[in-house]
Formats: C-alpha cells, sequence, structure tokens
C-alpha cells in the first residue's frame, strides 16, 4: 500500500494576518464585535496565526463571559503574557477565588514589557481580592451597574481592570464572582474607595447601568453564537449609542481635568506676577518686609511648601550672602542694603516657621 506523502503546505501569512487585524484589539466594546472577533480569530487561529491571536480570542470569550471556552483558548496560547492574565480572570469567572492564582502560574510568565504589565496587574488583582473581602484597603473601584432584585447583585470594576460581581450589603460586599472585563482600558473607571461605592449603591445609583451577570456563566452554546454574528441592525445601533455615551463620559472627564490645569496655571501665573513685583521692588530700593507667605518664600528662593528644614537651609544660605559685616568697608547705602535685606530674610524665615523661630535647644 503506497504511503501518502505528509503535506507541509502552510497557509499564507498574510491570510491570518489580514483576519486578526479585522479582529481589532479584544475585546471590543460590543457584544456584536465580540462575536465578531471570535469568528474571525478563531479563524486565524485554525490556520496556525500565533499566540497573540489565541490570546485575543480567550480576551473576546472571556468578555462575553464563556470562561470555560475561554481558558481551554488561553491555554493553548501559552508563551503569551496577556494569556495568563485571561486565564486568571477565567478562572475567577468559574472558580473560587484562590484559584486565580493556580491558574496564572500554569502559564509561563515571560519576560518584556507585556510580562512586567501582565504581572502587575495579576498583583492588583489580589490586593482588590483582599479590600472587598475586608471592605477596607486603598484600592479603587468604579460602579458599573446594580441590580436591585432579589438576590440584590453589583458590578464594580478595579483600577486591574478585573470586575467583580458582588452581593452588596448595608456596609460591605460579598464577592460572587469575576465578571466579563471589558479589557485592559477598563481600569479607567475606578476612581472611589469600596466605601464610597457601597455609598452610591446605598442612594440606589446605578454608575454606568449596566446589566449585572448572573450568578454563574452561561455554558457555551453554538446557537447564540450564530445568533450573535446575525445580530440585527438595531441592535448594532444601540450598542454604538451606548459607545458614544462612554466617550461623551471620557470627554466630560477630560474637560474637566483641562478646567483644573487651567486654574492650576493662572494661579501659578498669579505667583510669577507677585516674584516680579517683589524682584522690582528690591531693584528700586530697601528691601520691602514680607508680608505673606509667598512674599517670604519667594525672598528665600523656597516654595511655599517648604520643610522647617528647607526654609532654614535657604535662610542660612541667604544670610550669609548677605549679612552686614561682608560689606562693612563698602559704601554707606550698600551697608543700608544689606542691613534691610538682613531684616527681610529674617521676617520671611519666621513667615515660612510660622512664628516658632530657630529651635531651642534643651538645657543639659
Amino acid at each position: 500500500m503506497a504511503r501518502i506523502p505528509t503535506c507541509r503546505w502552510r497557509y499564507p501569512e498574510t491570510v491570518r494576518d489580514d483576519l486578526v487585524a479585522q479582529a481589532g484589539p479584544a475585546p471590543a466594546a460590543a457584544v456584536s464585535a465580540r462575536w465578531r472577533q471570535v469568528a474571525l480569530l478563531a479563524t486565524a487561529a485554525a490556520l496556525g496565526a500565533d499566540t497573540r491571536a489565541r490570546a485575543d480570542l480567550a480576551a473576546a470569550l472571556h468578555a462575553l463571559d464563556y470562561p470555560d471556552a475561554a481558558s481551554h483558548v488561553a491555554c493553548s496560547a501559552d508563551g503569551d503574557p496577556w494569556a495568563r492574565w485571561w486565564l486568571a480572570l477565567a478562572a475567577g469567572q468559574s472558580q473560587p477565588a484562590s484559584r486565580i492564582d493556580d491558574a496564572a502560574d500554569a502559564l509561563e510568565a515571560g519576560e518584556g514589557p507585556d510580562a512586567r504589565e501582565v504581572e502587575r496587574r495579576l498583583g492588583d488583582l489580589q490586593d482588590e481580592l483582599g479590600d472587598i473581602a475586608s471592605t477596607t484597603g486603598l484600592g479603587r473601584f468604579g460602579l458599573l451597574g446594580v441590580n436591585h432584585e432579589s438576590p440584590r447583585r453589583a458590578l464594580l470594576v478595579g483600577r486591574s481592570s478585573a470586575a467583580f460581581i458582588v452581593a452588596p450589603a448595608w456596609d460591605a460586599v460579598e464577592l460572587v464572582r469575576l465578571g466579563p472585563s471589558d479589557g485592559p482600558a477598563g481600569g479607567n473607571r475606578a476612581h472611589l474607595t469600596l466605601v464610597e461605592v457601597i455609598e452610591q449603591v446605598r442612594r440606589g445609583e446605578r454608575g454606568a447601568d449596566r446589566a449585572v451577570p448572573p450568578d454563574a456563566p452561561e455554558p457555551f452554546d453554538v446557537a447564540v453564537f450564530l445568533d450573535g454574528l446575525r445580530e440585527d441592525r438595531g441592535v448594532r445601533d444601540r450598542r454604538l449609542l451606548q459607545l458614544a455615551d462612554e466617550v461623551r463620559e471620557e470627554r466630560e472627564q477630560l474637560a474637566e481635568d483641562r478646567a483644573k490645569l487651567r486654574t492650576e496655571k493662572s494661579q501659578v501665573a498669579a505667583i510669577l506676577r507677585q516674584v516680579a513685583a517683589i524682584r522690582a521692588k528690591g531693584v528700586a530700593g530697601a528691601t520691602p518686609l514680607p508680608q505673606t507667605r509667598v512674599d517670604a518664600a519667594v525672598l528665600l528662593e523656597v516654595a511655599p511648601t517648604a520643610t522647617p528644614a528647607e526654609v532654614e537651609r535657604a535662610f542660612r544660605a541667604q544670610i550669609v550672602r548677605c549679612h552686614p559685616d561682608r560689606v562693612a568697608d563698602l559704601h554707606p547705602n550698600i551697608r543700608g542694603q544689606a542691613e534691610g535685606l538682613t531684616v527681610a530674610l529674617n521676617a520671611a524665615r519666621e513667615i515660612m516657621l510660622g512664628g516658632a523661630g530657630r529651635p531651642r535647644r534643651r538645657p543639659a
């Protein structure tokens, strides 16, 4: 019987690359786009795409709340740092939170910027799980949605970008499981402490008003996958409107940040004008006595928020330069200016130290 020759033909890389490029960064913002990514990335992976395509496929499946499928795909992407991240999140979606570390350790850590970023996020995720368990800590969270029906649930996002489905109580929350994440940029919404988020829930706020996933993920269903690819135009339009709302919120936050920056710039400009006025007075005649902390800081050449030690060092450096004894043999006008500057420097030191003056030595 003739032996069938081994096939060495490989699918063109340009086709695989084009499929990955058409999929875009995973996970996408809209559900319909995530299903499209699943179709494109799964095809690229079947045609021999690299591990990054499979890691992105795991991201899309995780975002659709199919952790078992996401875990399977992430394990096949061993070597890509982000596969560790999506495998850890998928573990928290379907298993106890204590299994997250085990899932992450199942894949190679790797090297490079992506590996360090994933390691940082895994550390942040563990800190956030600790914050949720104790309702303490300095972690920052955002409220994505609340379900006030029974059982009452809330969807949170941490700075790590991981999502948490929790059961909110009056002054605490209990972790139910990890939820589908919107991707690495999801943590941009996390600005509040957990106590502040709980206060929002008590006031009846819904955060970004997103739907809270069920307590347990649904098994992967091919029919749902096909329906997702056939999503009608009306649903897509609603997704686009939701995306537009998110963009509007980001722009409002950016406008607020710019307004704060303009205020800070105007404050700095006012201080610079005061500096110019004080310098002009010093050139025109005798050094005027400082009246405010800003005047004193300018004269001592320190920041208004300088510490006592910084003030003392600056005072000593200035007084050595202008002490009257150094100009005793010069013109009387110069000696007078040196004396006036010495008096002004002492006054500035008193203002900056709050009238405390030089600390006294304790008697032996």
